[in-house]
């Protein structure tokens, strides 16, 4: 699988393609480093990082230097080369939804064999599947037309077409056809 990397900056006319190789980032501010002197002092800027069937990231470089990221699955992110690049973000977790309640446990030693074997069942369903956790800022581009929930309900329903997501994202914010031309 391959590595699908742009940055594209907003010209206030719309968004063009730079001249830039993520890949030539040691680490986060190395990356925005590039985005700032490719889109100017005020200019806003993204880049998109994809792993074909896998993961995405998203930088976004805000007109007021604030510098926002998510990333659709740690887990593939911290095993991809791109892993030193989001290092402070990588032991990030979710926390949009509020956790489940915990159990009470000591109701399980007054059940019968056959609902501890439901139970075990059910255990097994709420296991935490690691490799499906997004991280990182989900309202990124929430002030342009991409709320958080709708974010992580893309990310959720696309989760094996990351490309779908930031196309979405891209047709919202108005960068769709820009990303499109530079893959």
């Amino acid at each position: 699988m391959s590595y699908f990397t742009e940055i594209l900056a907003d010209s206030g006319d719309g968004f063009r393609a730079l001249d830039v190789d993520v890949r030539d980032a040691n680490d986060l501010d190395d990356l925005v480093d590039m985005m700032r002197s490719a889109a100017g002092d005020d200019g806003e800027a993204v880049a998109v990082i994809e792993h074909e069937d896998e993961w995405f990231g998203l930088v976004r470089l805000c007109g007021n230097n604030e510098v926002k990221v998510f990333l659709s699955d740690l887990a593939a992110v911290e095993a991809s080369p791109f892993a030193e690049i989001f290092a402070d973000f990588l032991d990030s977790r979710p926390d949009a939804y509020d956790a489940e309640p915990e159990e009470d446990f000591g109701a399980a030693e007054e059940e019968d064999a056959a609902a501890e074997d439901d139970d075990e069942d059910e255990v097994e369903m709420l296991e935490f599947d690691a490799d499906s956790e997004w991280g990182g800022d989900a309202d990124i581009y929430s002030d342009r037309g991409v709320p958080a929930a709708m974010l992580i309900d893309q990310v959720e329903s696309y989760r094996s077409d990351p490309a779908r997501v930031v196309a979405h994202v891209g047709e919202t914010v108005g960068f769709a056809d820009q990303l499109e031309a530079a893959r």
